[in-house]
């Protein structure tokens, strides 16, 4: 007979062993980490307990899951090729496929298809036939076909130094096929897009809009490449398995063969080798492109992996069914994914088995050029190294690199580096070393460069001639803010014009001048009665305690038409005695970037504050990156350019 006590301890130790089993650790990114507390908080319904732990962005996560301080995170194949740099500390475990292909090995498989009577018998001869792709720098219809051709020689050359890679790379299609259809942004910058499209017109001529060349376009994307192929004169198409499947109307994954206006037996896959194969037969793939899914550190042992994984499973039927938003932002799981079991691997085994490293590190340019940034302090040269690895690994080339100056101004103007980003002063002061403004921030608010009186609540002080005879704290002399204070003073009279050097008239108006990098600080210090400073900083942490002066009385810092003066965008500059190709390839380059990580902050934080330091190269308050025209004129820093002139000319 089992004795009363012997079941009370035989309790106690299931008990202890429930509180032993693992809690996991995601790693999300900070733009993420609300949706992830609220899938653990729901996941506590379905008995799986797990932690979130905040990164700055994907990237960020997977080093803290290197150095185990999370378990693991949901990625994409171009996150997992940075994860390839750190050896064997990580392995892929689970894949997101779609509810459409969940037994395919592969997201997308790379495929060319022809007329079947076409008499072609080598790659080679792929040379003067009419093209259909997806889209300029995608990857089954442009990096794919570029990346094999030129590794057997067939495509190129792609090496003119005078010609950025783009436009070697479309230099090269337009001379090798007759007539096609790759539409989309040739370039970021609009004249020079303009530019491309002209010069390599033939690459439009397969378009429903061959003027336009851009998206929508029924000629593009993977079906259109097809659609290009069997009704505009097309010969090649290059696309993936899946859309030819779709398009001919044969059956895929779970779906079952529908009616189709075209007849598979009419076309055909053409391999690597020359030979062709039935549409209704095993696709000759080219490459493949990875799944995404998830990564966990390898000091996850088999045993955790296999119940992590069953989490995830979990989650995702718990996500799906109650139509979280957190499953798509956490799990980067939709309606039409789910996540499956795989053979765990490391992420480089992962990516090659797809052949996939190849095309992510595709460079057609030997020797391959980069282009520049210069930094000041080692927090910036750190960003600009992870800079650097994210747009890499997503395409952008030249790729970046990066260099550390005391004297940016003067390394650029060496030719040590391609580009710096200045304060508005600080470019007036660059454009004597021959340096031009080639880009400029753009911001979320029109009014983020305003500068504002700034006074802490309960202040007495309730308009701007109220300040008179106050302590103020002014950003550095040296800076767009200082200058911005001093012209509205002057032109509002609150200083006389007639006195030079107007900096000491300040002292005329205020009984204190503190100049400071941080007039926030400066003002809850104590220090200062008012600080002068861009609205942008008050939309940061640690501002709620004060209040803004306005025209018509005291505000809040969510005022708008309170500012005293707007300075202008912080300016990315380069050498103005670099060649046409090396300053498109800068603006390109740096401009990319700009456009793809602007709108997608989880895979790289380009811009807001970098681990816990403010403006860090960029402004934290930017949100993009714009061309300056080619006439290299930006109507508000012309204007300051002027004001610093008038004040400089007083001072002698």
């Amino acid at each position: 007979m089992v004795s009363l006590g012997f079941l009370l301890l035989l309790g106690l130790a299931v008990l202890a062993n429930a509180h032993q089993l693992p809690v996991h650790k995601i790693c999300v990114p900070a733009v993420y980490l609300d949706s992830c507390k609220q899938m653990v908080e729901q996941a506590k319904s379905i008995g799986v307990n797990m932690e979130c732990l905040s990164a700055r962005d994907r990237i960020d996560c997977i080093y803290k899951v290197k150095d185990h301080q999370a378990d693991f995170q949901a990625l994409e194949p171009e996150d997992m090729y940075i994860a390839t740099q750190f050896n064997d500390d990580f392995t892929v475990f689970k894949e997101i496929r779609t509810k459409e292909e969940p037994n395919a090995e592969f997201r997308y498989e790379a495929v060319v298809v022809i007329p079947k009577d076409l008499e072609i018998n080598s790659m080679s001869s792929l040379r003067g036939l009419k093209s259909c792709h997806t889209g300029v720098g995608r990857n089954v219809g442009y990096k794919i076909p570029i990346t094999k051709l030129t590794k057997m020689g067939i495509l190129g050359p792609l090496n003119d130094k005078a010609l950025s890679p783009r436009e070697n790379e479309l230099k090269a299609l337009s001379s090798f096929f007759s007539k096609s259809c790759i539409v989309g942004k040739w370039s970021p910058h609009p004249e020079t897009n303009t530019r491309l499209k002209q010069t390599y017109s033939n690459l439009c001529e397969l378009c429903e809009n061959p003027d336009k060349c851009d998206y929508p376009d029924a000629n593009s994307g993977y079906e259109g490449a097809l659609r290009c192929l069997a009704k505009a004169g097309g010969q090649v198409a290059f696309t993936k398995v899946i859309f030819v499947k779709k398009f001919f109307g044969l059956p895929y994954g779970s779906q079952p063969a529908k009616p189709s206006e075209f007849s598979a037996s009419d076309f055909a896959y053409f391999c690597e080798d020359g030979s062709k194969r039935p549409i209704t037969g095993t696709p000759c793939t080219w490459a493949a492109r990875p799944w995404p899914g998830f990564m966990a550190s390898t000091h996850v042992d088999s045993q955790d992996i296999k119940a992590l994984s069953e989490e995830i499973a979990k989650l995702n039927n718990l996500g799906e069914s109650s139509h979280a938003d957190w499953i798509a932002k956490v799990l980067t799981i939709n309606n039409k994914t789910l996540a499956v079991d795989n053979t765990p691997s490391s992420p480089l085994k992962y990516l090659e088995k797809a052949k996939y490293k190849d095309v992510i590190e595709r460079d057609v340019l030997q020797p391959s050029r980069t282009v520049r940034i210069c930094t000041k302090t080692a927090k910036e040269l750190e960003k600009c190294e992870l800079l650097k690895k994210a747009a890499y690994s997503r395409d952008i080339r030249p790729s970046l690199a990066c260099v550390k100056k005391d004297d940016c101004v003067k390394a650029v103007g060496a030719k040590e580096a391609e580009l710096v980003v200045l304060d508005p002063h600080q470019a007036i002061q660059a454009e004597k070393n021959h340096l031009i403004p080639l880009l400029n921030e753009q911001y979320n608010l029109k009014n983020e460069q305003d500068i504002v009186a700034a006074v802490k609540k309960g202040s007495s002080v309730g308009s701007i001639n109220g300040l008179k005879g106050k302590k103020a704290c002014l950003l550095p002399n040296d800076s767009a803010g200082f200058f911005g204070v001093l012209k509205y003073l002057l032109k509002n009279g609150l200083i006389p014009k007639t006195h030079c050097p107007y900096e000491k008239t300040l002292t005329e108006f205020f009984s204190k001048v503190e100049t400071s990098s941080d007039p926030i600080k400066c003002l809850q210090d104590g220090v200062g009665d008012v600080a002068f400073v861009p609205l942008s900083a008050l939309h940061q942490d640690g501002a709620g305690d004060i209040e803004i002066i306005c025209p018509s009385g005291k505000g809040s810092i969510n005022s708008t038409d309170c500012g005293i003066v707007t300075i202008p965008p912080k300016l990315i500059m380069t050498c103005k005695e670099l060649s046409d190709v090396q300053i498109d390839e800068a603006r390109q380059s740096l401009l990319s970037a700009a456009n793809l990580f602007g709108s997608r902050p989880e895979l790289f934080r380009m811009f807001g504050s970098f681990d816990g330091e403010p403006n860090v190269i960029f402004s934290d308050h930017a949100n993009g990156i714009a061309g300056i025209p080619a006439a290299n004129v930006l109507p508000s820093y012309e204007q300051y350019k002027k004001l610093v002139v008038d004040l400089s000319s007083c001072n002698g």
